[in-house]
């Protein structure tokens, strides 16, 4: 049994890896099972088809997301219910909660190939939805919390101000990818002593940001604590 949910976790990494760094149009059969290390064999006895891997990336993504979003609310649970005024407070516990999500390039990659394949396939849609709206709940839940302790609480839906903040957090990805890419990009350049006019970045070489605080694209998620602000109020004594 274990074996096998080794073997189904070697073909999702070796997905995840692909979509990633080739685009869904490196998602081929032998590309999969080459990188995972299997036979075809190997792969129709844990999945009946491609899209039904596909299909248990996008679970496992999802519900890796929510994971880590309700472990960071309980550890804020456990560290107790200390409101505080000090208006850092939401910038350091929105970054907690950003870094557990990881704002870069794989996961503006991911999440957009998802989302642009459940708008064209009624099928994909009706089956991300759920995993969405859940996902949604988990964010709404830490948006929540951030902003109780920070002694304030929302004075607008809830629901909309987290899809509003899911809108920036993927826009931020995307420019941190640009950017790191492109920061690559002028090193690579400056250490060519000779060669061609143009120089080809390889997609692995390309770094995930792992702190918000640090990314290139911080600027872009700081929008996001001025929205906070906005769309809440002060706790009444």
């Amino acid at each position: 049994m274990g074996s096998r949910f080794e073997t189904q976790d070697k073909l999702i990494a070796a997905t995840r890896h692909i979509i990633i760094h080739e685009g869904i149009e490196g998602f081929t059969l032998d590309n999969v099972c080459t990188r995972a290390g299997f036979s075809r064999g190997a792969f129709y006895s844990n999945f009946a088809t491609k899209d039904s891997l596909l299909a248990t990336l996008a679970e496992d993504e999802y519900a890796g997301l929510i994971e880590r979003l309700n472990l960071k609310v309980q550890q804020w649970q456990d560290r107790g219910k200390r409101e505080s005024r000090d208006h850092a407070v939401i910038e350091d516990l929105l970054f907690e909660a950003l870094d557990a999500i990881g704002v870069n390039r794989s996961l503006f990659i991911l999440h957009s190939e998802m989302l642009t394949r459940s708008a064209r396939d009624a099928d994909w849609g009706a089956r991300l939805l759920d995993l969405n709206d859940e996902f949604v709940r988990a964010l709404s839940a830490v948006l929540e919390a951030i902003l109780h302790a920070a002694g304030r609480t929302p004075t607008r839906d809830l629901r909309a101000l987290t899809h509003t903040v899911i809108g920036i957090v993927l826009r931020a990805a995307s420019v941190d990818a640009l950017r790191t890419t492109a920061k690559l990009r002028a090193q690579n350049d400056a250490s060519r002593v000779v060669g061609p006019a143009t120089i080809k970045t390889n997609s692995q070489e390309i770094p995930d940001s792992t702190s918000v605080a640090k990314s290139p694209a911080r600027d872009i998620v700081e929008m996001i604590l001025l929205l906070l602000y906005a769309a809440s109020e002060p706790l009444q004594p």
